[in-house]
């Protein structure tokens, strides 16, 4: 305890770059505990830097403390990359997760890793994430308030399912009617128009048959006026 003091008052009459030296040197060899206590004096001092909280929250992971860091992380912070923040908060909340044994938070995690890894850009860190998570799912059972509330989600999964083809079936039956419907508004076919070579081959025949007797010789047998179909 008097050799805890004793650093805290000799960190605290060091200048800030000394100060951010002796942190980054603890953090290097693996003393996490005196990382965050350095940090923690630094960020006192230097409130607006938040490349100090976000290794403050470094050193809290490292040195298990999980809630700290996530707790930390959650807070606004510059000067740090978007990507690297959301990375960081990703992987503490799968391990403070996974640390608390909370199913739904790990699968939440879990879902939120897979898709930074979908696209194909992810960090190894990230995937190492996801396996971890997914190794802790596989060997764990949800609560029964959670099994429950999957198989309430599968039933209506399934229902819209129904839905859908039920749907499906009517849009085609929809879709019959309305050719049948068409069909039966369809204008007869019309015949072709004769050909000048037809009409005049129909002529001739009125011309030849026009003098024919019938079968006494003395009556004349009469054509429809027109061609006979």
């Amino acid at each position: 305890m008097i050799l805890l003091l004793m650093i805290l008052q000799l960190q605290s009459n060091l200048a800030p770059a000394e100060l951010a030296e002796i942190a980054e040197q603890y953090f290097l060899d693996e003393q996490y505990s005196s990382a965050i206590g350095a940090w923690s004096e630094l960020f006192s001092r230097m409130p607006e830097r938040g490349r100090i909280l976000y290794n403050l929250a470094s050193s809290q992971f490292l040195a298990d403390s999980l809630s700290a860091a996530d707790s930390v992380l959650s807070t606004d912070i510059t000067d740090v990359g978007e990507d690297t923040l959301m990375l960081a908060r990703k992987i503490t909340s799968l391990a403070l997760a996974i640390q608390e044994n909370d199913y739904a938070g790990v699968e939440s995690s879990v879902n939120a890793l897979r898709n930074a890894v979908a696209d194909g850009l992810s960090l190894q860190c990230e995937k190492t994430g996801l396996e971890a998570g997914l190794n802790w799912l596989d060997n764990h059972e949800p609560p029964e308030d959670q099994q429950d509330q999957n198989e309430d989600k599968q039933d209506q999964n399934e229902d819209q399912q129904n839905q859908n083809e039920d749907q499906q079936d009517q849009n085609e039956d929809q879709q019959d009617q309305n050719e049948d419907q068409q069909n039966e508004q369809q204008p007869p076919p019309q015949i072709n128009e004769m050909t000048p070579e037809q009409a005049q081959a129909i002529l001739d025949l009125l011309e030849d048959t026009s003098h024919a007797e019938d079968s006494t010789g003395t009556k004349k047998i009469v054509y429809p006026a027109g061609p006979i179909w």
